[in-house]
């Protein structure tokens, strides 16, 4: 079994703690424990005894991440080392040598990964730029055929930040429903939406469907590396069997934690803070990109905490971003670490401050690249 190159997951692993300003974060500015936790709870925290604690999560975890979901319980969640794994353990149990799976596209890169090093094909679905970035629901149907395996969904998209209706929700689970395909959909920026209404979750609309999630991005906390599947009873205890190999138990202080962010009292506090920063730093960016409007254009996202921006001039994105990050200092993510050329993210989720001087770096860098565009 041989895995291709991550690009995305390693570009970032290299250089975002080496630069002066890193726009390639696509959750929100992380909270502190002390931020998150009043005194009492941290004491608590202190005195935690670091064992192994429960391998799927703990009871109270799994609830607490049931209650996000109409229908759910605590049996239909295992809770996994971040998102990540969440989407290995699904990959590994839905995807076999020969099989078909289809993927959105611009996606985050990592079930096709697995399921190529599975020894399946991945055919590739657009996403079309319109009014907003919406799926070719044709292509979709065209694509899927009984050798189909798995339908891969990142709803609310990264990095478009666009969000499917309830009109295409249906027709994707009617396109996977007539072949009898795996409905797997990454959910982590629900609770990401920069307007009022929340996102509406694949889960519960089809038999066959898996959904993956975590805290890295809406509820601003990568580094308690907390994720989960939430699916039917089954599949969640067959996929608890390969975490078994794999990770065995994510921290019981990551737990701990998670357990306090997934209060609907926290919840409720975080996803206010999301939606401000988000809309403080698009309006910032929105006006800062104005100028440039004759050589770069973005859709206005409507969830996630990213800007995904086309541009006419002629250099290969992975090129642009390395030239801007040795001279400039400032850090954004290439297109093509989401299959897709000519365009770079920005994230929306930095501290304001940091945001805006990341904004004038990059100003600099293009003035720099592009003389003849930007001065």
């Amino acid at each position: 079994m041989k895995f291709p190159s991550f690009d995305l997951e390693r570009i970032q692993s290299i250089y975002e703690n080496s630069v002066e300003i890193n726009l390639t974060e696509s959750g929100i500015e992380p909270l502190s424990l002390k931020e998150l936790m009043n005194p009492k709870e941290l004491e608590e925290l202190l005195n935690l005894p670091l064992g192994y604690g429960y391998t799927q999560g703990t009871p109270l975890l799994r609830q607490r991440i049931s209650n996000l979901y109409e229908g759910a319980d605590e049996n239909n969640v295992l809770v996994t080392s971040g998102s990540s794994e969440a989407i290995f353990l699904s990959a590994v149990l839905t995807v076999s040598k020969g099989d078909r799976v289809v993927m959105m596209t611009p996606n985050y890169l990592s079930f096709n990964g697995v399921a190529e090093a599975l020894g399946a094909e991945v055919d590739y679905v657009p996403l079309l730029k319109k009014e907003k970035w919406e799926w070719d629901l044709d292509c979709l149907d065209e694509a899927v055929s009984d050798k189909t395996k798995v339908i891969s969904v990142c709803n609310p998209n990264n990095p478009t930040g666009s969000v499917l209706n309830l009109e295409q929700m249906l027709k994707i689970v009617e396109i996977a429903g007539r072949v009898g395909a795996y409905l797997l959909v990454d959910e982590v920026y629900i609770g990401a939406e920069l307007g009022s209404n929340l996102t509406k979750s694949f889960l519960g609309m089809y038999e066959k469907t898996i959904v993956t999630s975590g805290l890295s991005k809406s509820y601003a906390h990568p580094g308690l590396r907390i994720g989960w599947i939430i699916s039917g009873k089954r599949f969640v205890e067959e996929a608890w069997a390969i975490k078994d190999y794999t990770t065995i138990a994510s921290s019981s202080l990551s737990q701990h934690i998670a357990t306090k962010v997934l209060e609907p009292e926290t919840i409720t506090k975080l996803r206010s803070r999301t939606k401000v920063l988000l809309n403080k730093n698009l309006e910032t960016f929105s006006k800062w990109i104005l100028p440039y409007s004759n050589h770069l254009s973005f859709l206005k996202p409507e969830a996630g905490g990213f800007a995904f921006v086309e541009y006419d001039m002629d250099i290969n994105s992975t090129d642009l971003v390395h030239d801007l990050r040795k001279n400039e200092g400032v850090f954004i993510v290439p297109g093509d670490s989401f299959g897709i050329d000519k365009y770079f993210r920005i994230g929306l989720g930095h501290e304001s401050i940091g945001f805006s001087k990341g904004l004038d770096l990059l100003s600099e860098g293009l003035t720099r690249v592009f003389p003849e565009k930007f001065t």
